[in-house]
């Protein structure tokens, strides 16, 4: 066959080709389809694995707080099931209520020794300062004068002032002047007091202090009777500074 005839041939059969049924319109709009799909998938991958992670998430913090919820639940119960059915889980339980804390008596001391009031001593004889009326009769109050005369003659191992004079616990007679200071001597803690008695009053009979007590007086240039008074805390105790009465005595005779 000559390249003639197979030129005329192949012209032939291009020429009885049909025209293509698309355009380039028709490829663009596909090709757009096809994006927008492969989008969708995407977004739609992604907010399941969001809503499979949240639920992950929830479930673990409902597993972490369960115990502790149950305490609370139980604690609830407790305080209800206590009489407090009012309060709230931390609130204090009412001072009347069913559960309040019992206040310990005044009335009856603990931890204290037992004894019967002694002559000499009045009712109302407990440590601290006492107002007027604390005595039966005179040294309702400590005498200042007095106090700074009695810290100037105890030593100095006593360590206090005259403000830190107390009232006599002691029963003292009609227009007598005192004053007390809570002292400790080599671990022995007691009561040290001094009393100016007037001159037309007998000296104070102190016969039943504590066992242990060590007492003493002396004479004014007036007529008045000082007494000095160491007194141990206990029965059968040593008494502050007990081998100093005397010499205090004197010496508060002498300055006053």
């Amino acid at each position: 066959m000559d390249e003639r005839k197979l030129a005329e041939l192949l012209h032939d059969v291009v020429a009885d080709t049909p025209p293509p049924s698309f355009d380039e319109n028709d490829i663009a709009r596909a090709s757009e389809r096809q994006r927008v799909r492969r989008r969708n998938q995407v977004l739609t991958g992604s907010a399941f694995g969001v809503v499979l992670l949240a639920s992950a998430t929830a479930l673990g913090m409902a597993l972490w707080t369960g115990p502790n919820s149950a305490e609370q639940t139980n604690d609830s119960g407790a305080a209800a099931a206590g009489g407090n059915t009012s309060a709230a889980p931390y609130e204090l339980p009412q001072e009347d209520g069913p559960n309040a804390p019992k206040a310990e008596s005044e009335d009856v001391p603990h931890n204290s020794p037992s004894e019967t009031r002694k002559q000499g001593r009045p009712s109302s004889g407990d440590a601290g300062p006492a107002g007027p009326g604390s005595t039966p009769s005179g040294c309702e109050q400590a005498d200042r004068e007095l106090a700074a005369a009695l810290a100037g003659e105890l030593p100095a191992a006593a360590n206090i002032t005259a403000t830190d004079a107390q009232s006599v616990e002691l029963v003292c007679p009609p227009g007598s002047e005192g004053a007390m200071f809570r002292v400790v001597d080599n671990g022995q803690a007691g009561s040290f007091s001094a009393v100016v008695v007037a001159a037309d009053q007998a000296s104070p009979d102190w016969s039943n202090l504590p066992k242990g007590s060590r007492q003493a007086t002396a004479t004014m240039a007036d007529g008045r009777t000082v007494a000095v008074v160491s007194e141990p805390r206990m029965d059968g105790e040593i008494a502050p500074f007990g081998d100093e009465v005397q010499q205090v005595a004197n010496e508060i005779a002498d300055d006053l």
